[in-house]
Formats: C-alpha cells, sequence, structure tokens
C-alpha cells in the first residue's frame, strides 16, 4: 500500500512537470503571488466597506466603524506578516512542540475566558480586538504535521505508530475546538494533517482509515446535533423554510440572482441592507455577485485560485530541492487556503451547509486576516530560502 501511496505522489508530480513548464521561464511565481494577495486585499476592503457600512451605521452609529477596524487589522497583518518572514524556517520546524502547546492552552483559555458569540466560544478580546484562537490553531498544526512527518518518516511510510501518535495529537487540539463549537475550523485542521500525512508517502490504508474515521466522526456530530442537522436540510432546500433555518441562505441566492452577469453596481446591493445577517462576514461573496455579478465573482475566484497554485508550486519545487519540511508546510498551507475557498464559495452558492469560514483576503475578520498573511509570509521564506537544491536532507540551511 506504501508503493501506491508513492506512485500515486509520483503520478501527481509527473502531471504538475508536464504542465507547469509551460509557464515562460521569465514568470516569477513570487511577484505573482504578491500580486494576487494585494488585488485581492484591495477588492476586500472595497467590500468590506461596501458591505458593512448600513450594518455599523445602525449598531454603532458609524457607517465607518468595520471599515475602520478592517484597516488596523491590515496594518497588524502586515506587521506580523513581515515579523513571521523575519525568522528562518528552522526556528518553527525546531519548536514545533512547543507551538503546539501554545496552541493548546489559546484553545482551552477561549473555554475559560472567551467571549461568546450566538452561543458559541471561539473569541478570546485582547486591548479591545478579539483573537480567534482556532484561526491560530490552523497554521500552527500545518507546520507541526510538516515537521512530524520529516522527523517520523520512517513510521509514517511503515508502521502503525506514525498514525496513531499523529492521531493523539489531532485529537487533542479538535477536541478543544469542538467544544467552543466550531466545526468548519475542526474539518480544515483535521484535512490538512491527512493531507500533509498521505502526501509524505503514508499507506493509503492508514490514509483511508482515518479519513473514514473521520467522516464517521463529522456524521455523528452532525446527525446528534439539532442545530447542525437542521442547517444540513435547510442547505439542500432553503426555500422550505426561508424565514427559518434556510435564510441566510435563501438570501444569498437571491442576491446572486439580482446581480446576474455584471451586477447592480457597488454600493447598491439590496440584501446588505439588514436582509443578509452581517453580510460583511462569511457571506461577502453574495454582496460581491450582487453588486459585480458573475463577472466580479469570477476576478476574485480566479485571483484565489492562482495564489493557490503560487503556493502550490512554491511547495513542489521545495520538495524536488530536498526542503522536506518546507515543501510539505507549503502543501499544507495551500490545502488550508483550499479548503477556506471551496466552503466559503459553496455555502454562499447553497452547494454546502452554513459554515464559519471566511473568503481569505475578501472577507472581514482580524484574526483570519492576520493568520492569512503569516501564512503568505511563510510561503515567501520558503519561495526565498527553498531556490536552489539543497546539497544534504538534513536541511541545515534553513
Amino acid at each position: 500500500m506504501a508503493g501506491f501511496a508513492q506512485a500515486a505522489i509520483n503520478k501527481i508530480n509527473q502531471i504538475y512537470d508536464q504542465w507547469t513548464p509551460r509557464l515562460p521561464a521569465e514568470v516569477n511565481v513570487r511577484n505573482i503571488l504578491i500580486f494576487c494577495v494585494l488585488a485581492l486585499l484591495c477588492i476586500g476592503t472595497i467590500m468590506v466597506a461596501s458591505a458593512s457600512m448600513p450594518y455599523a451605521d445602525r449598531m454603532h452609529e458609524n457607517a465607518f466603524h468595520y471599515v475602520t477596524r478592517h484597516s488596523i487589522s491590515i496594518f497588524v497583518a502586515s506587521v506580523a506578516a513581515l515579523i513571521a518572514y523575519r525568522f528562518p524556517l528552522n526556528i518553527w520546524f525546531n519548536n514545533t512542540f512547543f507551538l503546539w502547546i501554545v496552541t493548546i492552552v489559546l484553545l482551552a483559555a477561549v473555554l475559560v475566558v472567551g467571549t461568546e458569540v450566538n452561543g458559541s466560544k471561539r473569541w478570546i478580546r485582547i486591548a479591545g480586538f478579539t483573537l480567534q484562537a482556532s484561526e491560530v490553531a490552523k497554521v500552527m498544526m500545518a507546520i507541526f504535521t510538516a515537521d512530524y512527518v520529516v522527523r517520523r518518516a520512517e513510521e509514517v511510510r511503515s508502521n502503525i505508530k506514525g498514525l496513531v501518535r499523529l492521531m493523539v495529537i489531532m485529537a487533542a487540539t479538535v477536541g478543544l475546538i469542538m467544544a467552543e463549537p466550531d466545526l468548519g475550523a475542526t474539518v480544515v485542521i483535521a484535512l490538512t494533517m491527512l493531507g500533509v500525512f498521505f502526501l509524505a508517502g503514508a499507506p493509503l490504508i492508514q490514509f483511508a482509515t482515518a479519513f473514514g474515521a473521520m467522516l464517521a466522526a463529522l456524521f455523528v456530530l452532525i446527525v446528534f446535533e439539532p442545530y447542525r442537522f437542521a442547517r444540513l436540510m435547510s442547505f439542500s432546500n432553503p426555500w422550505s423554510d426561508p424565514l427559518g433555518a434556510g435564510y441566510q441562505l435563501s438570501n444569498a441566492l437571491m442576491a446572486f440572482g439580482r446581480g446576474e452577469w455584471f451586477g447592480v453596481g457597488l454600493g447598491h446591493s439590496i440584501q446588505k441592507m439588514s436582509y443578509l445577517p452581517e453580510a460583511h462576514t462569511d457571506f461577502m461573496l453574495a454582496i460581491l455577485g450582487e453588486e459585480f455579478g458573475f463577472f466580479g465573482i469570477s476576478i476574485v475566484l480566479g485571483l484565489s485560485f492562482i495564489m493557490l497554485v503560487c503556493c502550490i508550486r512554491i511547495g513542489h519545487r521545495a520538495l524536488k530541492n530536498q526542503y522536506l519540511r518546507a515543501g510539505y508546510l507549503a502543501y499544507g498551507i495551500s490545502i488550508i487556503f483550499l479548503m477556506q475557498i471551496l466552503v466559503n464559495a459553496g455555502m454562499n452558492m447553497g452547494m454546502l451547509p452554513t459554515k464559519g469560514l471566511t473568503l481569505p483576503f475578501i472577507s472581514y475578520g482580524g484574526s483570519s486576516l492576520i493568520v492569512c498573511a503569516v501564512m503568505i509570509s511563510l510561503i515567501l521564506k520558503i519561495e526565498s530560502t527553498t531556490k536552489d537544491a539543497n546539497p544534504s536532507r538534513e536541511e541545515s540551511s534553513f
């Protein structure tokens, strides 16, 4: 089975090598990645202003309340990204156990002193701002898993102990997140860890077993929790209860329908006028669709997936040059971005149940924005330190 997994990975690499050389040699992946992130940030800031002003004026008597906070979050995110970039990669990889402990402490602190919103304790208030610990957990667990699959490579590829150890760490982490509860972050972290585990050459039977166990646990968590089951049922037919369980989704779908091909124009959305609750957060894509139509959605999703491809390309090159931890971290971050893009777009369009996952660099949310900026900073650090082939597998040049 291990040979099958490695053959699958080799086939993916072969397909990747067949397509990526078609890009012109002078194309700079780093510059493309930075351009996509900055473009998404600009679009996101404009849309936060457009979508939040009516709500902010009604709730805070200040139409620019969320725009101001979003601008501050961009500044903090830029500082955090610069600080993260200053650290050599080996600092992160040599302290994974400490980073995991910090993550566990933050997640536990949320349950004790966290702020409860809509029945969930997910945020810690710090100096007037809120920190969502599950967002921090995403990047920390990606770093932990990238180091783990290299440090225990033999166990990962040939021994069940590799999976058991990883599952224990995963269970301790996502268990605290589920206590908040936050099912969306739980799924993202679990899939990221399992994805990196499989890409590192784990036997297919182990991956399939862990994935099956995760699906079974997800089924139990949804079916035996009334509000989650109601969300699952409402997303399949939101029009059966448009003023109840299907309220958000039905209004989001009306926003898309009203936008048609090119939208009704910036600032002319009707759904943001108290019809779509807190439209500047999880349902930002629906307001974007109403104001800029299919054209606007295509631009945002196109930029998002180009950003994702750049991250994957940087990770692929790192692995080819024998920077294994860096390569797996880039793939882990890519999985996080992919999950958030797909889930956010899917729930806005009624293809997936409603979950609290933001669209990277577009949706309002300080913790998400800061963590996304740090992840891009790590990708850029990986790109700058893995250009040349590593003469040894020790990765001492990090």
